[in-house]
């Protein structure tokens, strides 16, 4: 007995040291640079148009922060020199090509209602919050919008105006663009390890039987329904409540001094309470299993600074979305793996234009992406046909590492005969 005591206590007791401990988790590395194709060349990443939304000129800064710290990631990796941010919104500042005073200095109150706003209160009390903050964020805007330093002239990005943001910054290449898509969302899944058994066997059955439904509360309907049939279907007689009760109040026939046997059958009320169980399953399933997701979509567009004419410009869109019910991921994670990943795509495919190189870039899953040589450049022989492949196509075979001698087209031109 005193050696399992002892056990026990060791037990405990280094349960309780390894709890004392921290855990430390890397989830942004330092940049490694991995090729040098860009020779030191310097790039100045402008501000992004954002066509997305307005929510706030906050989040409009916020979400083009974010863009341009990815966005310099990949022009380290590659052998770029990326220009400093702040000194690149001075100097756009200063020219009024663009209004720093545009963005309000949140006050206590305001920050206060922001921290409020992404806590988990109902809608309604969500909807109250954000009409408040609204109301603030509107009367600010209206006091800065009478100071006189706050009007600027809009400003075109004209050749000239390149040219002189190259020979500011000593810049090779202006990075800009546009946001078309930003935002977080959440989508149905068919897959259990997303959503979860209950969500998963619902959502199939309503698709299967009612189809997409026209709202969000005709879908909870059409769950709640199968749910009550089904409960109804495999209900038991005699549970929860006991269908069969016998009560005996004496022998024989109650007109020679006897009682009466009564009988009372609860089937029916058992069908009844495993409905509801089954509707109730269903209402709970259709508030969760939901799959959060985060979509970026951005145009990019590298101009060259000696004559401010476009080398390159591009098109890309990145869904990301938690993979696993026991792995919820917050919002905003989703969000910047998604400009990550969207910045690794057009800024490989440009790297692939000007260098005219293969770029090979693998995850940390093992999977491969693949840009092929020449990215966005045409074929320069006018005697080879074009093949334009099925997006799909495209994206199947990008995904697959193959050597470079089986991407070259074996069949010779005629100018090569």
């Amino acid at each position: 007995m005193k050696t399992i005591q002892v056990v026990i206590t060791t037990i405990l007791a280094a349960f309780l040291f390894t709890a004392c401990g921290t855990a430390t988790v890397d989830s942004i590395h330092p940049v490694v640079r991995t090729a040098n194709l860009g020779n030191e060349k310097t790039i100045v990443i402008l501000p992004f148009a954002d066509y997305t939304p307005a929510d706030s000129p906050v989040g409009y800064w916020r979400r083009n922060m974010l863009i341009m710290e990815a966005l310099q990631d990949e022009i380290l990796r590659f052998g770029y020199a990326p220009a400093v941010s702040e000194d690149v919104i001075s100097y756009l500042s200063q020219k009024k090509i663009i209004n720093q005073n545009t963005v309000p200095e949140l006050s206590s109150a305001n920050t206060v209602l922001q921290a409020e706003l992404a806590k988990d209160w109902s809608d309604i009390m969500k909807s109250e919050i954000a009409k408040v903050l609204h109301a603030n964020l509107q009367k600010q805007n209206l006091e800065t919008s009478h100071d006189p330093d706050a009007q600027y002239k809009s400003i075109a990005l004209d050749h000239n105006a390149i040219q002189e943001i190259g020979m500011a910054f000593n810049a090779d290449y202006v990075v800009r663009g546009r946001i078309i898509v930003f935002k977080n969302g959440r989508e149905d899944s068919f897959n259990p390890l997303q959503t979860g058994v209950l969500p998963f066997f619902f959502n199939t059955g309503s698709r299967a039987l009612f189809g997409i439904a026209e709202s969000e509360n005709y879908e909870m309907i059409d769950k709640m329904a199968i749910g009550g049939i089904l409960g109804a279907a495999v209900s038991m007689n005699d549970w929860p409540v006991d269908s069969d009760t016998t009560t005996s109040l004496g022998g024989g026939h109650p007109r020679f001094g006897g009682g009466l046997i009564t009988e009372t059958s609860y089937s029916d009320w058992n069908t009844a309470i495993w409905g509801v169980a089954g509707a109730g399953l269903a209402h709970l399933a259709h508030k969760g299993g939901r799959v959060d997701n985060a979509v970026v979509q951005l145009r990019m567009i590298v101009q060259n600074t000696r004559n401010g004419e476009i080398v390159w410009t591009n098109r890309a869109e990145v869904k990301t979305m938690t993979q696993s019910a026991f792995n919820k991921k917050d919002g905003d994670v989703l969000m910047a793996r998604a400009i990550q990943q969207v910045c690794e795509r057009l800024f490989d495919n440009f790297v692939a234009s000007d260098a005219d190189r293969r770029v090979v870039r693998m995850y940390d899953d093992g999977t491969f992406y693949v840009t092929p040589a020449g990215g966005l450049k045409a074929h320069s022989n006018p005697l080879d046909p074009i093949h334009i492949e099925s997006p799909a196509a495209v994206s199947k075979d990008r995904k697959t590492f193959k050597p470079l001698s089986e991407t070259r087209d074996p069949v010779k031109t005629a100018v090569e005969r």
